[in-house]
């Protein structure tokens, strides 16, 4: 990356800096505070090094910290004197020894400004590769242009898992993505078996994670300033990549709606999404897709669920098209059977990613035709909403949709807790009072199917003591176990507890 000559800062009046000994015609590409004995794993050459000299205890670490430095191929060292009064001569000594330029930061000149006037030559950089995108080139280009400039590897990489742009050699997949969701920082560091790398999130960060783009460096002297100008290059095209999703994505939710409601047939909406990419006569499949935000409780509304189906879809590397439907988002995928038959599993993939920040609720259809896109939709709408009712799961195939499960999704909320409450209450009551373990033993006691010795021995009770507490069960909610209504009822009740305000 083009820099600032030493020579320049040196002449600085608002500086101050002083040169103690070696060259000024050295290019600064760079700043790196430190305060580390020997910071070589953290340096890529060229950089300014700043330091307040705490590591040093007596000659012998000047000549180590110089000698690392001297290694690294910095450009100059900058010794601060506010720790120790003024510059050491062992240390001007040193660097004299290796040839290296050292200036002395005077008390009154923080290490933050000095490092805002470095990085003020870099920000012309910045606008090289805004001009070079305006001119049509790609992202790859972008950040091919940005590596030479930086002196390291650059990517973008999507909080998904994809590797949208850049050289070979990106950082592991698996332990960066997963990293980058352990921390909810705009830019930070993650440390892999390919070595620390460094990333800034692309755009406003309000988008879950999963969701986001990430301008990723090899962790080295890069500075946050660059990295965040690179992040904000790579925005422009995020928004044209966005603004391009949401134009097919008008054109097929109006379509699908139309689907929905009688008013167009299968094979007009078919035609309209090949006119989106779709590839006509394909197998396709269809995904709902609603995003549960924790601490409100509620789905988090249909234009942010696109907005998260859109990246999730780009991931799979499947031709498809999303758009807000309802209180959710859907997304056609048209592929061949085997490819299709994985989605599942990639979107039980995106749903772990994304972790406690959001909850994704998934519903999949069957693979079918065009023909059968109507029922396509339908199904993965009801998958979906059993995946919004049942915590076990986040995703859903239409193969639940033979369950008990689908027809409690589908009864309001407000009657599946007044039907739990009813049937289980008073011996949720009981316990609480008691100090009891009954619904624990219905649970039990209907998962063996009614059998009192499979029950007695996954209790450890003896099968007289199991009997008792049955007898008290029906007492209590005034049902008998021996009756199969009485056990259908009680089951589907227990289907619900886990929704029972804590």
């Amino acid at each position: 990356m083009s820099g600032v000559q030493l020579s320049e800062l040196v002449a600085d009046p608002g500086l101050g800096l002083t040169l103690l000994t070696g060259p000024a015609d050295r290019e600064v590409r760079g700043v790196y505070i430190t305060d580390l004995l020997d910071p070589r794993r953290y340096l890529r050459g060229g950089e300014l090094v700043l330091t307040g000299l705490m590591w040093r205890t007596g000659p012998a670490d000047s000549a180590e910290f110089v000698a690392a430095l001297a290694d690294a191929g910095v450009a100059a060292i900058a010794a601060g004197t506010a720790w120790l009064g003024s510059t050491p001569p062992d240390l001007v000594e040193a660097c004299r020894r290796h040839g290296m330029s050292l200036v002395e930061v005077p008390v009154a000149l923080s290490f933050g400004t000095l490092s805002e006037r470095v990085m003020a030559a870099h920000r012309a950089a910045g606008r090289e590769w805004v001009s070079a995108l305006a001119a049509g080139a790609d992202l790859d280009e972008v950040l091919e242009l940005a590596a030479a400039e930086l002196g390291t590897g650059c990517w973008v990489v999507s909080g998904a898992g994809a590797v949208l742009a850049g050289p070979p050699g990106a950082p592991a997949h698996e332990e960066f993505v997963h990293g980058l969701h352990e921390s909810s920082a705009t830019s930070g560091s993650v440390r892999t078996s390919r070595g620390d790398h460094r990333f800034h999130a692309v755009g406003d960060g309000t988008d879950p994670r999963v969701a986001q783009w990430f301008v990723v460096v090899r962790e080295s002297a890069v500075p946050p300033a660059a990295l965040a100008e690179l992040a904000t290059v790579v925005a422009l095209v995020r928004s044209r990549v966005d603004q391009a999703r949401s134009i097919a994505g008008r054109s097929v939710e109006s379509a699908l709606r139309r689907l929905l409601d009688g008013t167009s047939s299968a094979v007009e909406v078919a035609a309209r999404l090949d006119t989106v990419g779709l590839p006509a006569g394909e197998p396709l499949r269809v995904v709902q897709l609603s995003v549960v935000r924790p601490e409100r409780g509620a789905t988090a509304g249909s234009a942010l669920a696109a907005t998260v189906l859109r990246e999730l879809a780009a991931t799979t590397g499947l031709p498809s098209v999303a758009a807000p439907l309802g209180e959710a988002a859907a997304a056609v995928f048209a592929d061949d059977e085997g490819q299709l038959s994985a989605l599942p599993d990639r979107f039980r993939e995106f749903a772990a990613l994304a972790g406690g920040e959001v909850r994704l609720c998934a519903g999949i259809s069957d693979i079918g035709t065009a023909d059968g896109l109507r029922s396509a939709v339908e199904e993965a709408g009801h998958a979906r909403r059993l995946a919004e009712h049942d915590p076990r799961s986040s995703v859903v195939t239409a193969d639940a949709l033979a369950s008990h499960e689908v027809l409690l999704a589908s009864v309001p909320e407000e009657l599946r807790r007044s039907y739990r409450d009813k049937l289980l209450g008073p011996l949720i009551g009981y316990d609480e009072a008691h100090a009891t373990d009954l619904l624990r033993t219905l649970r039990v006691f209907l998962e063996c199917s009614g059998s009192w010795s499979r029950c007695a021995a996954r209790l450890h009770l003896h099968v007289n003591t199991l009997r008792y507490r049955i007898g008290r069960i029906e007492q209590i909610t005034g049902r008998k176990l021996g009756n199969l209504s009485a056990r259908v009822d009680f089951h589907l009740a227990l289907q619900l507890i886990d929704d029972r305000p804590s």
